[in-house]
C-alpha cells in the first residue's frame, strides 16, 4: 500500500462504546456495592473507595491519613506483612494503594475465579489491620526520608509552596506526605485512632469491574466484609476561601540552571456544572502537546520541554494551576506569556471552532 506521507490521513467514523450498566447494592453495614460487566477477559478489577483523605488530617498531624493508608497492608490479625503479600502472590493479585485530599483508594487485580479469596484478603487489609510498633516506625522512617529527598526536587518544592499559598491552612494546602515536624510527632495510637474514625464501611464503596455476575459478588462481599462495621463519619474539611489575593512567591535556589514556575488560583468542585466545559477549554489551554501554552513556551519560544494547565476537580474547590519548568534567563518572559495566554482565551483570542 503506497501511503501519502505530505498530508495528515483523514480521521474515519468514531466508533461507538456503550458502556454498560453499573448494579448497585448495599451491605448491611452500609458499603456500597457497584459491579461493572466486562467479561472478554477472566479477569477482575477490584477497587475500594473510602471517601476520606488527607484533607481529614487533624491539624498538627498532616500525613496521619496517608500513612494510616500505607500501614494497612503491613500484616493483618496474625499475619505479618510478607505474610500477606505472599497470600496475595498465592492467587496471582496485584495490590496498590492510593490517596488523595479527599478519598483513599485500595485496587486489587486478580483472576476472576480468586474473587472470594481475594475480597476476604482485603476484607482483612482494610478492615482488622495489625498497626503494629515496628511497622509504624519502620513506614513513618520511610516517609521522613522521602521529605528529605523532596528537598532536592524543585518541582516538588514549588508544588508544596503553591498549595500552601492557595489554601494557607486548609487542609487542602499541604500534601498528603505532611511535613518533618508533623510526621516526626506521630505516634502508632494515631494512626489506631484515625484507622477507627475515618476507616469505615459507610464511607466506602467497593466497585468491582471483570466476569462476576453481581449477585455474586454481593454474596462474597457480605461474607468477607461482614465483620467491618462503623457508621459514616461527620465531614470535617470547611469550603476553602473563594478568593485569595494576586502575589508573587519567590523560593531562591542560587545556580539553579531552570525556574519552575506554578501560576494558578483556586478554581471549582467536581460537582460545577462548567466540569465538561472546562476540561475541553483547558484541553485548548494547556490540556495537551498542541495546546496554546505548549506551543507557545516550547514550540515557539523554546524555553521548556513541555508546559501544561491542568484543573484539580475535588469534591470542594480544588486547584487550576499552570506547571512548566523553564531556562532561567527566560522566567520573566515565560511569566508573561503565560498570563497573556490566560487573558487572551478569556478575552481577544476566545476558543475557535477549529479548536
Amino acid at each position: 500500500m503506497t501511503v501519502d506521507r505530505s498530508r495528515l490521513p483523514v480521521p474515519g467514523r468514531t466508533p461507538p462504546f456503550h458502556f454498560p450498566a453499573i448494579e448497585r447494592s448495599t451491605l448491611p453495614n452500609g458499603l456500597r456495592v457497584w459491579t461493572v460487566p466486562h467479561a472478554s477477559i477472566p479477569v477482575a478489577t477490584v477497587m475500594l473507595l473510602v471517601r476520606r483523605g488527607a484533607a481529614d488530617d487533624p491539624a498538627g498531624k498532616e500525613g496521619l491519613a496517608a500513612l494510616t493508608v500505607d500501614m494497612l497492608d503491613e500484616g493483618t490479625g496474625d499475619r505479618s506483612a510478607i505474610q500477606v503479600h505472599e497470600s496475595l502472590a498465592g492467587i496471582g493479585a496485584q495490590l496498590d494503594s492510593d490517596i488523595g485530599p479527599d478519598a483513599a483508594l485500595l485496587t486489587v487485580t486478580v483472576l476472576s475465579r480468586f474473587m472470594r479469596p481475594a475480597l476476604q484478603l482485603l476484607a482483612d487489609i482494610v478492615g482488622r489491620p495489625a498497626l503494629r510498633e515496628a511497622d509504624f516506625a519502620r513506614v513513618r522512617q520511610l516517609r521522613l526520608h522521602r521529605l528529605m529527598q523532596l528537598r532536592d526536587m524543585p518541582g516538588a518544592v514549588a508544588d508544596r509552596a503553591f498549595m500552601r499559598l492557595l489554601y494557607g491552612s486548609h487542609p487542602y494546602g499541604h500534601t498528603p506526605l505532611g511535613s518533618d515536624q508533623s510526621l516526626s510527632g506521630l505516634v502508632l495510637d494515631d494512626v489506631h485512632a484515625f484507622h477507627a474514625a475515618f476507616i469505615r464501611p459507610a464511607d466506602a464503596t467497593l466497585v468491582i469491574a471483570g466476569d462476576c455476575p453481581h449477585g455474586d459478588v454481593v454474596s462474597i462481599a457480605a461474607d468477607a466484609f461482614a465483620a467491618w462495621t462503623g457508621a459514616a463519619s461527620a465531614p470535617l474539611v470547611p469550603p476553602p476561601n473563594a478568593l485569595q489575593p494576586t502575589r508573587l512567591s519567590v523560593i531562591s535556589r542560587p545556580g539553579a540552571p531552570q525556574s519552575e514556575l506554578r501560576i494558578g488560583h483556586i478554581g471549582v468542585p467536581r460537582n460545577t456544572p462548567d466540569y465538561h466545559a472546562l476540561v475541553a477549554t483547558n484541553m485548548v489551554l494547556g490540556g495537551q502537546f498542541v495546546s496554546r501554552i505548549n506551543l507557545n513556551l516550547r514550540e515557539e519560544k523554546g524555553f521548556t520541554y513541555g508546559a501544561r494547565t491542568s484543573f484539580d476537580f475535588r469534591r470542594l474547590a480544588g486547584p487550576f494551576s499552570l506547571q512548566v519548568s523553564v531556562q532561567t534567563a527566560a522566567t520573566a518572559a515565560a511569566i508573561r506569556e503565560s498570563f497573556a495566554e490566560i487573558a487572551g482565551m478569556r478575552g481577544t483570542r476566545p476558543v475557535t471552532p477549529d479548536e
